[in-house]
């Protein structure tokens, strides 16, 4: 009986070990499946919070998305109007045609014949696209009023220049002529200027190499130096051999006896001018009243009426003026021919 007690507390003891052990093996189980339950539950909101983070919505983004609805808006529009028109052409074609009565005034318009002319409506006259040439009746009318015309010889120094041509358009507007002493390198900067000029029917003259008092009347040899070098350009260039001449600043004081002498002897014709628009000086369109002044001083003048003029942009912005005024005060303006005694001053 002592023995059975004393091992008693021993096996009690391993008994409540045992006991305990496997309750505790349950208790974890238990745990470690809830905790398997509740992972992918977790697992999900983690991924849910990253994917959130990773697809965080920019500006760029809000455009972006905006130009998308926009250009898919537009296409939805396109198909339905495609649909519409499809569905209007269906019907169209399913309706049963209504009958329509031919159009009365086209079939009228393209079987009537021609209206027979009378008194009561003349015909109108055509107009043509080409320009119409002069009847013999105003022919005779122009060549009859060019006799009481009153002639002048317009004149231009210094060019060719970038204007040449605007000036040659204002001419031929008011059907008039004149003369272009030219200045050797001005030739070459504006040869397609030089040859307008010959195309255009102006007379085309030689106006020194230097334009400088200096170099140009240093001596017979220098004059007729530059006269040689300024013909032998412009002929090559225009395809024009030229005698007329205008000496820089006119022929007094710069032309001597003897320089006149050879200039004569070589075949040249120097001509000067007896009306100075002074364009030069005023640079504005008073140069055009002082034209205006000196040819009515000159009523009674007897020869040539030579105004001097230069190719400039300011003489050329009030040229109009001045033309207008020739051509309703009875003047014409012509080239000077070679033919022509030319004007020249005389020493006092």
């Amino acid at each position: 009986m002592r023995k059975f007690r004393r091992g008693w507390p021993f096996w009690s003891l391993i008994l409540v070990v045992l006991i305990g052990g496997f309750f505790a093996g349950l208790s974890a189980t238990s745990y470690f499946q809830a905790k398997a339950a509740v992972k992918p539950i977790n697992q999900s909101k983690n991924e849910y919070r990253n994917q959130t983070k990773a697809t965080h919505i920019t500006s760029e983004m809000i455009k972006q998305y905006t130009k998308d609805f926009k250009l898919e808006k537009e296409w939805i529009h396109k198909q339905q109007e495609k649909a519409f028109a499809w569905r209007n052409m269906n019907e169209i074609s399913q309706s049963p045609a209504k009958p329509t009565k031919p159009a009365k005034p086209a079939k009228d318009i393209a079987t009537a014949p021609p209206a027979k002319k009378d008194k009561t409506t003349p015909a109108l006259p055509v107009k043509k696209t080409s320009k119409p040439g002069k009847s013999k009746q105003e022919t005779t009318k122009t060549a009859n009023s060019g006799k009481n015309k009153k002639t002048v010889y317009l004149t231009f120094d210094d060019g060719p220049s970038a204007i040449t041509g605007d000036i040659i358009s204002l001419l031929e507007k008011h059907s008039f002529k004149a003369t272009f002493f030219m200045i050797d390198g001005n030739i070459h900067r504006y040869p397609e200027a030089a040859k307008l000029m010959v195309k255009s029917g102006e007379a085309v003259g030689l106006h020194s190499v230097s334009h400088d008092v200096k170099r140009f009347y240093a001596s017979a040899h220098s004059v007729l130096g530059e006269l040689t070098q300024n013909q032998h350009t412009l002929k090559e260039v225009s395809g024009v051999e030229t005698y007329l001449i205008r000496t820089p600043y006119g022929s007094i004081p710069g032309m001597k006896p003897e320089y006149r002498k050879a200039v004569d002897e070589a075949g040249y014709l120097m001509w000067d001018w007896n009306i100075d628009s002074k364009d030069w000086y005023y640079k504005d369109g008073r140069y055009v009243n002082s034209v205006i002044e000196q040819l009515n001083r000159m009523n009674h003048h007897q020869g040539p009426i030579v105004i001097l003029l230069h190719e400039r942009n300011e003489t050329l912005a009030h040229l109009p003026k001045l033309l207008d005024y020739l051509s309703k005060h009875g003047y014409v303006s012509q080239a000077i021919d070679s033919s022509m005694t030319p004007y020249q001053f005389h020493a006092r």
